[in-house]
Protein backbone atom coordinates (compact mmCIF):
# COMPACT_ATOMS: atom_id res chain seq x y z
CA UNK A 1 0.00 0.00 0.00
CA UNK A 2 1.40 3.70 -1.20
CA UNK A 3 1.73 6.17 1.53
CA UNK A 4 0.14 9.28 -0.01
CA UNK A 5 -1.66 11.27 2.82
CA UNK A 6 -4.39 9.21 3.11
CA UNK A 7 -3.75 9.59 7.34
CA UNK A 8 -2.56 12.45 7.74
CA UNK A 9 -5.81 13.47 9.10
CA UNK A 10 -5.47 10.34 12.00
CA UNK A 11 -1.55 11.57 11.92
CA UNK A 12 -2.78 15.12 13.84
CA UNK A 13 -4.79 13.72 16.11
CA UNK A 14 -1.65 12.57 17.69
CA UNK A 15 -0.25 14.25 20.51
CA UNK A 16 3.63 14.76 20.50
CA UNK A 17 5.63 15.00 24.00
CA UNK A 18 9.24 15.25 24.14
CA UNK A 19 10.79 12.60 26.76
CA UNK A 20 14.43 12.66 28.20
CA UNK A 21 17.41 11.00 26.47
CA UNK A 22 15.85 12.77 22.99
CA UNK A 23 13.09 10.43 22.91
CA UNK A 24 9.66 11.16 21.66
CA UNK A 25 6.50 9.87 22.61
CA UNK A 26 3.06 10.04 19.95
CA UNK A 27 0.23 8.98 21.52
CA UNK A 28 -3.91 8.59 20.09
CA UNK A 29 -5.82 6.97 18.36
CA UNK A 30 -6.80 5.03 15.29
CA UNK A 31 -10.42 4.81 14.16
CA UNK A 32 -11.33 1.34 13.51
CA UNK A 33 -12.66 2.15 10.17
CA UNK A 34 -8.89 3.09 9.09
CA UNK A 35 -7.18 -0.30 10.71
CA UNK A 36 -10.27 -2.53 9.56
CA UNK A 37 -9.58 -3.13 5.72
CA UNK A 38 -6.23 -4.62 6.90
CA UNK A 39 -7.76 -7.72 8.37
CA UNK A 40 -8.29 -9.43 5.20
CA UNK A 41 -4.13 -9.25 4.72
CA UNK A 42 -3.69 -10.21 8.34
CA UNK A 43 -5.96 -13.24 7.84
CA UNK A 44 -4.37 -13.94 4.90
CA UNK A 45 -0.67 -13.60 6.42
CA UNK A 46 -1.69 -15.64 9.66
CA UNK A 47 -3.22 -18.50 7.27
CA UNK A 48 0.10 -18.79 6.34
CA UNK A 49 1.68 -19.89 9.28
CA UNK A 50 -1.15 -21.98 10.44
CA UNK A 51 -0.71 -25.75 10.58
CA UNK A 52 -4.44 -27.56 10.57
CA UNK A 53 -4.99 -31.12 9.78
CA UNK A 54 -6.03 -31.94 6.44
CA UNK A 55 -5.35 -28.47 4.99
CA UNK A 56 -1.94 -27.27 3.32
CA UNK A 57 -0.04 -24.48 4.96
CA UNK A 58 -1.26 -21.16 3.31
CA UNK A 59 -4.59 -23.17 2.59
CA UNK A 60 -7.14 -23.09 5.69
CA UNK A 61 -10.27 -21.21 4.99
CA UNK A 62 -10.39 -17.57 6.13
CA UNK A 63 -13.32 -18.30 8.71
CA UNK A 64 -11.11 -21.25 10.54
CA UNK A 65 -8.27 -19.00 10.96
CA UNK A 66 -10.27 -16.48 12.66
CA UNK A 67 -11.55 -19.21 14.88
CA UNK A 68 -8.24 -20.91 15.33
CA UNK A 69 -5.95 -17.84 16.36
CA UNK A 70 -9.01 -15.31 17.66
CA UNK A 71 -10.52 -11.69 16.41
CA UNK A 72 -8.02 -10.15 18.85
CA UNK A 73 -4.77 -11.65 16.91
CA UNK A 74 -5.87 -10.63 14.07
CA UNK A 75 -6.12 -7.06 15.42
CA UNK A 76 -2.92 -7.30 16.29
CA UNK A 77 -1.24 -8.46 13.10
CA UNK A 78 -3.51 -5.78 11.21
CA UNK A 79 -2.42 -3.22 13.24
CA UNK A 80 1.07 -3.92 12.57
CA UNK A 81 0.29 -4.23 8.79
CA UNK A 82 -1.33 -0.85 9.62
CA UNK A 83 1.69 0.75 11.50
CA UNK A 84 3.91 0.26 8.39
CA UNK A 85 1.90 2.59 5.67
CA UNK A 86 1.55 4.87 8.93
CA UNK A 87 4.29 5.34 10.68
CA UNK A 88 5.69 7.45 7.94
CA UNK A 89 3.19 9.97 7.57
CA UNK A 90 2.77 10.10 11.69
CA UNK A 91 6.60 11.41 11.59
CA UNK A 92 6.37 13.35 8.70
CA UNK A 93 3.47 15.14 9.95
CA UNK A 94 5.45 15.66 13.29
CA UNK A 95 8.26 16.74 12.00
CA UNK A 96 10.31 14.12 13.76
CA UNK A 97 13.84 13.37 12.59
CA UNK A 98 14.25 9.13 13.85
CA UNK A 99 16.54 7.61 14.60
CA UNK A 100 16.44 3.91 15.11
CA UNK A 101 13.32 1.41 15.03
CA UNK A 102 10.25 2.85 16.62
CA UNK A 103 9.05 1.33 20.07
CA UNK A 104 4.99 0.77 19.29
CA UNK A 105 2.81 0.09 21.43
CA UNK A 106 -1.38 -1.14 21.52
CA UNK A 107 -2.57 0.30 24.34
CA UNK A 108 -6.22 -0.33 23.60
CA UNK A 109 -7.43 -2.89 21.02
CA UNK A 110 -11.32 -3.98 20.77
CA UNK A 111 -13.38 -4.79 17.79
CA UNK A 112 -15.20 -2.00 16.22
CA UNK A 113 -13.54 0.65 19.09
CA UNK A 114 -10.48 3.11 18.39
CA UNK A 115 -7.25 1.83 18.21
CA UNK A 116 -4.97 3.29 21.30
CA UNK A 117 -1.29 3.28 20.19
CA UNK A 118 2.12 5.04 21.84
CA UNK A 119 5.25 5.06 19.45
CA UNK A 120 8.19 6.01 20.85
CA UNK A 121 11.18 6.82 18.96
CA UNK A 122 14.46 8.51 19.51
CA UNK A 123 15.65 11.10 17.17
CA UNK A 124 18.36 13.80 15.94
CA UNK A 125 19.43 15.98 18.76
CA UNK A 126 19.72 19.61 18.23
CA UNK A 127 23.09 19.96 18.32
CA UNK A 128 24.79 23.86 18.32
CA UNK A 129 28.66 23.77 19.03
CA UNK A 130 29.62 26.35 21.54
CA UNK A 131 30.06 29.59 20.36
CA UNK A 132 33.67 30.09 21.20
CA UNK A 133 35.05 26.79 20.71
CA UNK A 134 37.55 28.47 18.19
CA UNK A 135 39.02 30.35 21.23
CA UNK A 136 39.50 27.60 23.60
CA UNK A 137 43.01 26.76 22.78
CA UNK A 138 43.93 29.76 23.34
CA UNK A 139 42.60 29.19 27.14
CA UNK A 140 44.88 25.79 26.99
CA UNK A 141 48.44 25.91 26.98
CA UNK A 142 50.25 22.95 25.70
CA UNK A 143 52.71 22.16 28.45
CA UNK A 144 56.33 22.18 27.34
CA UNK A 145 57.92 18.46 27.47
CA UNK A 146 60.91 18.26 28.98
CA UNK A 147 63.71 16.77 27.16
CA UNK A 148 64.78 13.35 28.30
CA UNK A 149 67.10 12.75 31.27
CA UNK A 150 70.06 10.57 31.47
CA UNK A 151 68.42 8.58 34.41
CA UNK A 152 65.42 7.95 32.02
CA UNK A 153 68.41 6.63 29.11
CA UNK A 154 69.87 4.33 31.70
CA UNK A 155 66.61 3.14 33.02
CA UNK A 156 65.58 2.03 29.30
CA UNK A 157 69.25 0.81 28.77
CA UNK A 158 69.08 -1.39 32.07
CA UNK A 159 65.86 -2.68 30.63
CA UNK A 160 67.00 -3.74 27.56
CA UNK A 161 70.26 -5.77 29.46
CA UNK A 162 67.34 -7.48 31.57
CA UNK A 163 65.43 -8.62 27.99
CA UNK A 164 68.80 -9.69 27.06
CA UNK A 165 70.08 -11.79 29.95
CA UNK A 166 71.11 -15.30 30.04
CA UNK A 167 71.11 -17.42 32.76
CA UNK A 168 74.85 -18.76 34.87
CA UNK A 169 74.99 -22.35 35.54
CA UNK A 170 74.49 -21.26 39.20
CA UNK A 171 71.36 -20.31 38.10
CA UNK A 172 71.89 -16.11 38.68
CA UNK A 173 71.12 -13.89 35.99
CA UNK A 174 73.99 -12.03 33.73
CA UNK A 175 73.28 -8.98 31.99
CA UNK A 176 75.15 -8.41 28.66
CA UNK A 177 77.34 -5.45 29.44
CA UNK A 178 76.88 -2.29 27.82
CA UNK A 179 79.55 -2.08 24.22
CA UNK A 180 79.46 -1.32 21.06
CA UNK A 181 78.68 -4.68 20.25
CA UNK A 182 75.65 -5.17 22.90
CA UNK A 183 74.22 -1.90 20.65
CA UNK A 184 74.84 -3.67 17.38
CA UNK A 185 72.83 -6.72 18.68
CA UNK A 186 69.55 -4.40 18.99
CA UNK A 187 69.64 -3.10 15.68
CA UNK A 188 70.60 -0.22 13.38
CA UNK A 189 73.12 1.40 15.82
CA UNK A 190 77.05 1.26 15.28
CA UNK A 191 77.73 2.12 18.96
CA UNK A 192 76.10 2.83 22.53
CA UNK A 193 76.36 6.54 21.38
CA UNK A 194 74.46 5.96 18.67
CA UNK A 195 72.03 3.80 20.79
CA UNK A 196 71.63 6.50 23.99
CA UNK A 197 71.22 8.87 20.83
CA UNK A 198 68.24 7.11 19.57
CA UNK A 199 66.72 6.49 22.93
CA UNK A 200 67.27 9.75 24.01
CA UNK A 201 65.22 10.79 20.82
CA UNK A 202 62.32 8.56 21.28
CA UNK A 203 61.51 9.15 25.31
CA UNK A 204 61.45 12.89 24.48
CA UNK A 205 59.38 12.47 21.21
CA UNK A 206 57.03 10.33 23.53
CA UNK A 207 56.87 13.55 26.06
CA UNK A 208 55.85 15.29 23.43
CA UNK A 209 53.35 13.57 22.02
CA UNK A 210 51.86 13.15 25.95
CA UNK A 211 51.72 16.69 26.51
CA UNK A 212 49.93 16.99 23.30
CA UNK A 213 47.35 14.25 24.27
CA UNK A 214 47.17 16.00 27.66
CA UNK A 215 46.10 19.09 26.39
CA UNK A 216 43.94 17.65 23.12
CA UNK A 217 41.84 16.02 26.37
CA UNK A 218 41.68 19.06 28.23
CA UNK A 219 40.19 20.28 25.02
CA UNK A 220 37.53 17.97 24.50
CA UNK A 221 36.52 18.00 28.17
CA UNK A 222 35.76 21.71 28.07
CA UNK A 223 34.13 21.31 24.65
CA UNK A 224 31.80 18.54 26.14
CA UNK A 225 31.19 21.46 28.95
CA UNK A 226 29.86 24.10 27.06
CA UNK A 227 27.57 22.07 25.19
CA UNK A 228 24.37 21.09 26.16
CA UNK A 229 23.35 18.11 24.21
CA UNK A 230 20.25 15.41 24.71
CA UNK A 231 22.62 12.33 23.42
CA UNK A 232 19.36 9.64 22.62
CA UNK A 233 20.51 6.95 24.33
CA UNK A 234 20.64 4.40 20.94
CA UNK A 235 23.75 6.34 20.53
CA UNK A 236 24.93 5.92 23.65
CA UNK A 237 24.12 1.79 23.37
CA UNK A 238 26.25 2.04 20.09
CA UNK A 239 29.15 3.13 21.97
CA UNK A 240 29.27 0.97 24.60
CA UNK A 241 28.86 -2.17 22.25
CA UNK A 242 32.24 -0.31 20.53
CA UNK A 243 33.89 -0.54 23.99
CA UNK A 244 32.69 -3.86 25.20
CA UNK A 245 34.02 -4.88 21.46
CA UNK A 246 37.75 -3.60 22.48
CA UNK A 247 37.03 -5.18 25.47
CA UNK A 248 36.46 -8.43 24.30
CA UNK A 249 39.57 -8.18 21.93
CA UNK A 250 41.62 -7.44 24.54
CA UNK A 251 40.96 -10.16 27.26
CA UNK A 252 41.31 -12.45 24.05
CA UNK A 253 44.84 -11.12 22.90
CA UNK A 254 45.72 -11.76 27.55
CA UNK A 255 44.71 -15.47 26.68
CA UNK A 256 40.80 -15.46 27.91
CA UNK A 257 37.33 -15.50 27.17
CA UNK A 258 34.94 -12.40 27.98
CA UNK A 259 33.14 -15.12 29.77
CA UNK A 260 35.56 -15.88 31.93
CA UNK A 261 37.31 -12.60 32.65
CA UNK A 262 33.40 -11.57 34.01
CA UNK A 263 33.41 -15.10 36.28
CA UNK A 264 36.90 -13.73 37.77
CA UNK A 265 35.78 -10.31 38.28
CA UNK A 266 32.20 -11.44 39.74
CA UNK A 267 30.78 -9.13 37.63
CA UNK A 268 27.83 -9.36 34.61
CA UNK A 269 27.99 -7.55 31.21
CA UNK A 270 25.60 -4.88 32.51
CA UNK A 271 27.72 -4.28 35.48
CA UNK A 272 30.54 -3.66 32.68
CA UNK A 273 27.86 -1.39 30.47
CA UNK A 274 27.19 0.63 33.94
CA UNK A 275 30.56 1.26 34.64
CA UNK A 276 31.45 2.50 31.12
CA UNK A 277 27.65 4.27 30.58
CA UNK A 278 29.01 7.99 31.50
CA UNK A 279 32.49 7.46 29.06
CA UNK A 280 30.46 5.64 26.26
CA UNK A 281 27.70 9.17 26.52
CA UNK A 282 30.61 11.43 26.44
CA UNK A 283 32.01 9.81 23.25
CA UNK A 284 28.59 9.73 21.72
CA UNK A 285 28.21 13.38 22.61
CA UNK A 286 31.60 14.61 21.04
CA UNK A 287 30.74 12.39 18.19
CA UNK A 288 27.95 14.82 17.68
CA UNK A 289 30.01 18.02 18.03
CA UNK A 290 32.69 17.00 15.90
CA UNK A 291 30.05 16.13 13.38
CA UNK A 292 28.38 19.16 13.62
CA UNK A 293 32.16 21.57 13.71
CA UNK A 294 32.99 19.81 10.57
CA UNK A 295 29.64 20.83 8.92
CA UNK A 296 29.69 24.04 9.65
CA UNK A 297 33.69 24.83 8.85
CA UNK A 298 33.07 22.11 5.58
CA UNK A 299 35.39 20.22 6.77
CA UNK A 300 36.29 16.70 5.07
CA UNK A 301 38.92 13.84 5.00
CA UNK A 302 41.75 13.85 2.46
CA UNK A 303 40.84 11.33 -0.51
CA UNK A 304 43.75 10.45 -0.99
CA UNK A 305 44.32 9.79 2.92
CA UNK A 306 41.31 7.76 2.60
CA UNK A 307 41.99 5.67 -0.06
CA UNK A 308 45.47 4.70 1.38
CA UNK A 309 43.44 4.11 4.77
CA UNK A 310 40.87 1.45 2.77
CA UNK A 311 43.54 0.10 1.22
CA UNK A 312 45.76 -0.72 3.87
CA UNK A 313 42.60 -1.76 6.29
CA UNK A 314 41.39 -4.31 3.84
CA UNK A 315 44.64 -6.01 3.45
CA UNK A 316 44.26 -6.39 7.32
CA UNK A 317 41.30 -7.18 7.11
CA UNK A 318 39.53 -8.60 3.97
CA UNK A 319 36.40 -9.86 5.06
CA UNK A 320 35.08 -6.81 6.20
CA UNK A 321 32.95 -4.19 4.03
CA UNK A 322 34.63 -1.77 2.02
CA UNK A 323 31.38 0.63 2.50
CA UNK A 324 31.50 0.38 6.00
CA UNK A 325 35.23 0.72 6.08
CA UNK A 326 35.10 3.69 4.05
CA UNK A 327 32.37 5.19 6.70
CA UNK A 328 34.72 4.49 9.49
CA UNK A 329 37.54 5.62 8.06
CA UNK A 330 36.39 9.11 6.51
CA UNK A 331 34.91 9.49 9.84
CA UNK A 332 38.13 8.84 12.00
CA UNK A 333 40.66 11.33 9.24
CA UNK A 334 37.48 14.26 9.19
CA UNK A 335 37.40 13.80 13.19
CA UNK A 336 41.37 14.41 13.56
CA UNK A 337 40.84 17.24 11.48
CA UNK A 338 38.19 18.57 13.28
CA UNK A 339 40.54 18.18 16.46
CA UNK A 340 43.43 19.76 15.11
CA UNK A 341 41.39 23.26 14.50
CA UNK A 342 40.17 22.62 18.15
CA UNK A 343 43.75 22.69 18.89
CA UNK A 344 44.32 25.96 16.83
CA UNK A 345 45.73 24.80 13.78
CA UNK A 346 44.96 26.77 10.72
CA UNK A 347 44.89 24.46 7.69
CA UNK A 348 45.19 21.01 9.18
CA UNK A 349 45.94 18.24 6.80
CA UNK A 350 45.28 14.10 7.31
CA UNK A 351 49.15 13.31 7.46
CA UNK A 352 49.98 9.97 5.96
CA UNK A 353 48.67 7.85 8.78
CA UNK A 354 50.03 5.55 11.87
CA UNK A 355 46.87 3.40 10.95
CA UNK A 356 45.29 3.40 14.10
CA UNK A 357 41.26 2.71 13.24
CA UNK A 358 40.28 2.40 16.83
CA UNK A 359 39.37 5.91 17.46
Amino acid sequence: METSGRFSDVAKLFALKTLPDSEVELVGDVPFATVEPYKTKALAHLAEHLKLPGFRPGHVPADMVLKQVGEVAVLEEAVEMFMKDFYIELIQEHKVDPVGRPNIAITKLAPGNPVGLTVRVSVYPSVEAPKEWKKLHEQIALEVAEPATQEEVDRTIADLQKSRATKAEDGTEVLPEVTDEFAKSLGMFDSVAALREQITKGITEEKVRQARDKRRGKLIEALLEKSSIEVPSIFVESELQKILAQMREDIQRMGMQMDDYLKRMQKTEDDIKNEFRDQARKRAKLQLLLNKIAEEEKVAADEAAVEAEIKHALEHFPEAKPDLVRIHIETVLRNEKVLKILEGEKNPTNEPAAHDHTH
